[in-house]
């Protein structure tokens, strides 16, 4: 009896082993492949960096994920002034499965911007060209193409001649600086006096955003959402995000708490009422934003 009782303690101690190991592996294959489809499709890492005459202004190349086997190269731009964001161009480029690399690009500077060749050994070269005032226009060029004028391209909004007294560079700082004014004047007037804080982040795509409140449940942030439809106000977005395992959070998981706008003429600040992006907002908002 005692024999028996001591090979079934012996081989339940044996069982217990064995699914311990067998679990032990299963965890280290499913963060393996967490981290594998992670790095594959959705890491963001900058590869080169080139910076204006003036040093005013900065162009990123990234590298967004990685080519599997023989695929394009996800890759971005992102035309930056100080530490804000000016324009950004998402694209692939068709290179046998290679990398994004220093070599993948070519850029140079001129008075209202840069002009970039994206280069890859399966393509016609992509022409890019950011301008300091936000503008983008994209094509294709020849295969014996230099870098210069690009062809005629699809241009995503044309910014308004500048007077001769006022740059591009001088045009943008000021854009900068009245998403600036909107985030204090809509933090100061409907924030601040809930008791939140103000804590400047920015994203993985270079992105600013303020944080607000951050527990072991949520996070609470303030967005530069973009221009109303009639321009005469700057739209930010009040949103909340659930705190996952290990303190991580997404800004895709957000739910909008409100939405304000933010008058640029008179600095009024005002408030949506919105908990739903379908959601139409206040007459007063509305009035406001044209939309």
């Amino acid at each position: 009896m005692t024999g028996g009782h001591d090979d079934r303690h012996r081989a339940g101690r044996i069982a217990k082993t064995v699914l311990a190991v067998i679990g032990g592996i299963t965890v280290t294959l499913v963060l393996f492949v967490a981290v594998l489809v992670y790095n594959l499709g959705y890491a963001v890492r900058t590869v080169d960096t080139s910076t204006s005459p003036d040093g005013m202004f900065t162009l990123e190349l990234q590298a967004v994920g990685e080519p599997v086997f023989f695929s394009s190269a996800d890759a971005r731009l992102i035309l930056r002034l100080g530490r804000y964001e000016v324009s950004r161009v998402d694209t692939s480029i068709a290179d046998d499965g290679m990398q994004v690399r220093p070599a993948s690009w070519q850029v140079s500077w001129n008075d209202t911007g840069a002009k970039v060749r994206l280069r890859g050994s399966e393509q016609s070269d992509e022409l890019v060209a950011m301008g300091f005032d936000g503008s983008v226009s994209r094509g294709r060029a020849a295969q014996d193409e230099t870098l210069g004028e690009l062809p005629n391209a699809e241009v995503g909004e044309p910014s308004a001649p500048l007077g001769d007294d006022v740059t591009s560079s001088e045009v943008a700082q000021r854009e900068a600086e009245r998403v600036d004014a909107g985030y204090k004047a809509v933090y100061d007037a409907a924030l601040k006096p809930q008791g939140y804080g103000y804590q400047v982040t920015y994203n993985a795509g270079g992105d600013e955003q303020v944080i607000l409140s951050k527990d072991s449940e949520k996070v609470i942030l303030l967005i530069y959402d973009r221009e109303s439809a009639n321009g005469a106000c700057a739209l930010y977005a009040l949103e909340s995000c659930p705190v996952e395992d290990y303190g991580s959070w997404s800004i895709d998981d957000a739910t909008l708490l409100d939405e304000y706008a933010y008058v640029h003429e008179t600095g009024e600040v005002i408030a949506s009422g919105k908990t739903s992006w379908s959601d139409v907002g206040t007459q007063a908002f509305r009035n406001a934003t044209g939309e």
